[in-house]
């Protein structure tokens, strides 16, 4: 359907948990965040259901199962085959990938056709200082061998770029996705758990990349543009919602694993869906309220101040 803007929206991200294995410096507190009850989140049956709700209410084709750390939710693998079962143009997954390596064919066999996985650096050290827990790059090289193997292809990579903590790895960065065969994307670092100047823009970005040779715009792919080093068929992604928002043509919806439906990150608000879903309301009744939801959403996400990324998935 189109918003009150004229956007056409066909894509929703699905946070089927908050819970994450990772403490990543930008992302969670130390010490964790408050953990709800397994009566407060989605049952495996109400996320499919209200999953599918919203794909007819809003001409949803796209789905990306995000977290918190999606992996790690029990029930997982039924949800998929459940949303698979709704035939979605594209059923896609974001990950850290340390449990992949014991899911990736059962993902695929679920019904996922490709993943993306977070990776910050390719510096143990410095992998262990971001997510605050001991993880090394081997761990995630074979989570991306695991994907590749499982049928999972392409695999991107997504870097979130932060100043005096790992934008020296940029070059690095992308030689290594040459090397292993996966898509890097940059993505602009959001106001959340740290400072503002550690953001690093899209323009720095391109200027660390052109150490290897000189960028161009190559082409646009949802939320990233696509750069290529003229005269080879290298390429890198770079999400940047500040330097270039995509806010005009944004074609996003995103569903907590509380069932509440947000249509933008700065979102503090949304429209939630548990009680009537818990209330027997019939599908009409809760698709009235999901359109609406589109229908309302902002012109754009004016900062993104200190989104709670775990709760609805990034």
């Amino acid at each position: 359907m189109m918003d009150s803007k004229g956007r056409e929206i066909n894509y929703l991200r699905l946070s089927v948990t908050d819970r994450c294995d990772l403490r990543c410096i930008y992302c969670m507190p130390e010490s964790g965040v408050t953990l709800v009850s397994h009566d407060d989140i989605l049952s495996v049956d109400e996320t499919v259901r209200l999953t599918g709700i919203i794909m007819k209410a809003a001409g949803v084709r796209k789905v990306r199962i995000t977290g918190g750390e999606p992996l790690v939710r029990k029930g997982l693998l039924d949800i998929i085959r459940g949303i698979s079962g709704l035939h979605p143009r594209e059923l896609v997954l974001t990950t850290n990938g340390l449990l992949l390596c014991s899911m990736a064919r059962q993902l695929a066999e679920a019904g996922i056709e490709r993943l993306n996985i977070s990776l910050d650096s390719l510096r143990d050290e410095r992998i262990r200082r971001i997510s605050r827990r001991d993880v090394s790059l081997k761990n995630i090289e074979d989570a991306v061998a695991a994907a590749f193997d499982a049928g999972l292809d392409p695999v991107k990579v997504n870097c979130v770029v932060m100043r005096n903590i790992n934008d020296d790895e940029i070059g690095d960065f992308i030689r290594w996705s040459w090397e292993t065969g996966v898509t890097v994307r940059f993505i602009e670092h959001m106001p959340s758990m740290l400072s503002d100047d550690t953001f690093v823009s899209r323009d720095e970005i391109i200027e660390s990349a052109s150490v290897l040779g000189e960028v161009v715009r190559h082409y646009d792919e949802g939320t990233a543009g696509i750069y290529s080093f003229k005269g080879t068929g290298q390429t890198f992604g770079i999400i940047a919602p500040f330097s270039d928002p995509m806010c005009s043509s944004c074609s996003r919806i995103r569903l907590s694993a509380r069932g509440t439906l947000y249509t933008c990150l700065a979102e503090e608000n949304g429209v939630f869906l548990m009680e009537p879903l818990r209330c027997d309301s019939d599908d009409e009744t809760i698709s009235e309220l999901v359109r609406g939801g589109v229908t309302r959403k902002p012109d754009s996400h004016g900062g993104c101040v200190r989104a709670k990324m775990w709760k609805i998935g990034g």
